[in-house]
């Protein structure tokens, strides 16, 4: 029997499905905020970019009649996104490279009207979709492919929707008119849009197949709420009505330190954004990471014993970031990315407990934390029979019983025929899961 079993994954299919949510609701209310801006008159976020590099290589590319070739590798990209989709899976290779190759055939063989583009995906979609039947059912099922065509329509709509967002974003009008674009602004284009369709087009394929397949997917184990890494003991304030004025005091002022220490940190960070001139897109990214950790519990993420590692830490991640994410007039979803980005590594930092930065700095005393759940009694038979009651299996129990007799990591590798990361995610997860039951 595997000592570590993958029904308990870093990141549960419920959270991502609410990250994702939660990302593509910021992205559309960002989007929408700036399309009215770019609409009323408002130049912040109009695209004001040009690269004499990439005029250089348009230019070349112009002269040899090989410009074609990569406006349609755009498509073939937007091609992937969406069939993918509608497939709900990846789009197989010979089909992305079939899509391109027939298409740049016939830009070559034959001068074709722009409405070919739409009406030539179109059908390829529905061609693809038919040959996928063949290969998945071996026979034709309409069932299937009327809900793919609705997957399909969808995708269609989403892509039309985000096409005319962007365009009044950042061209500041819509006359429904394709506009030749020079190469460099094409690809900020692509990548605004790309992301923004990914994003949006996974969230709501997970909404739409929520329920199917294996329950236990769908389910969490660990409590996303909480404010710190000692948040499944009781609340400082549910219990402040039995205790003395000193006491009481000691928590207010330990509350007015926190506040402040917070407040502190969060000026320090904003120093550079503000220095750099990118204050509202520092903000959006910093309300995304803050999303995104709520989301996924902020006790369930890396933690620095020492509050002034902690703020200068946090002052670098974020200075480096504001250095990173582009202005709003180049690209607006980067900012939103980055932020979901970070908190969502963060996390993954704490679950997998094998980074250098968290195992050197920020390593939790587990011993204390087993003496909490067990209540000072480390005898095996306790332990064992605490961590059955609860949930644990019998091999799981051993391990927590072992290593709560003080074994080290190497000696339970070796004795369970494992790795010594696989030991320590093993140990963490169940301690977590042992936490939940207090």
């Amino acid at each position: 029997m595997k000592l570590f079993k993958d029904d308990h994954p870093y990141i549960s299919k419920r959270k991502w499905m609410q990250i994702l949510l939660a990302t593509s609701i910021m992205v559309l209310t960002l989007y929408a905020v700036a399309m009215v801006f770019s609409l009323c008159g408002s130049t912040y976020f109009i695209l004001d970019y040009q690269n004499a590099q990439m005029d250089k290589i348009e230019a070349f590319l112009t002269e040899h009649k090989v410009m074609p070739m990569l406006n349609y590798l755009f498509s073939t990209l937007e091609f992937f996104i969406v069939c993918s989709f509608v497939l709900k899976k990846r789009t197989r290779i010979w089909y992305v490279l079939s899509f391109y190759g027939i298409r740049v055939t016939l830009a070559f063989l034959v001068r074709l009207p722009s409405v070919f583009n739409t009406l030539y995906a179109l059908l390829f979609y529905i061609v693809v979709v038919v040959i996928e039947q063949f290969i998945t059912n071996k026979k034709f099922l309409w069932k299937q492919f009327g809900f793919q065509m609705i997957r399909l329509a969808v995708g269609i709509a989403v892509t039309l929707i985000l096409q005319a967002m962007i365009l009044v974003i950042k061209a500041g009008y819509f006359d429904g008119v394709n506009h030749i674009q020079p190469l460099s602004s094409a690809f900020i284009y692509a990548i605004e849009y790309d992301i923004a369709l990914s994003v949006i087009l996974v969230t709501v394929s997970l909404y739409i197949d929520k329920g199917k397949g294996d329950n236990e997917e769908w389910t969490t184990y660990h409590n996303p709420g909480g404010s710190s890494q000692m948040s499944n003991q009781p609340s400082l304030k549910s219990n402040t009505k039995n205790l003395t004025k000193t006491q009481k005091n000691k928590i207010r002022w330990f509350y007015i330190k926190l506040y402040v220490i917070q407040l502190g940190t969060f000026l320090l960070v904003m120093v550079l954004p503000f220095l750099l001139g990118k204050v509202f897109e520092f903000l959006v990214m910093y309300l995304a990471f803050c999303v995104t950790r709520t989301i996924l519990g902020f006790k369930y993420s890396l933690h620095y014993k020492k509050e002034s590692l902690c703020v200068t830490v946090g002052v670098i991640v974020f200075g480096i970031l504001s250095l990173v994410v582009p202005f709003f007039y180049v690209v607006l979803i980067i900012a939103v990315s980055l932020g979901v980005g970070l908190a969502v590594f963060l996390h993954l930092s704490y679950k997998y407990k094998g980074f250098y930065l968290f195992t050197r700095r920020a390593k939790p005393d587990k011993f204390a934390e087993l003496c909490v759940i067990f209540d000072d009694d480390l005898s095996r038979k306790h332990v064992k029979s605490i961590c059955v009651h609860r949930g644990l299996t019998n091999q799981e129990a051993n391990l927590i019983a072992d290593f709560a007799e003080g074994n080290n990591k190497s000696y339970l590798a070796k004795k369970y025929n494992y790795s010594e990361k696989t030991i320590e995610r093993t140990i963490n997860d169940c301690i977590d899961r042992l936490k939940l039951k207090d």
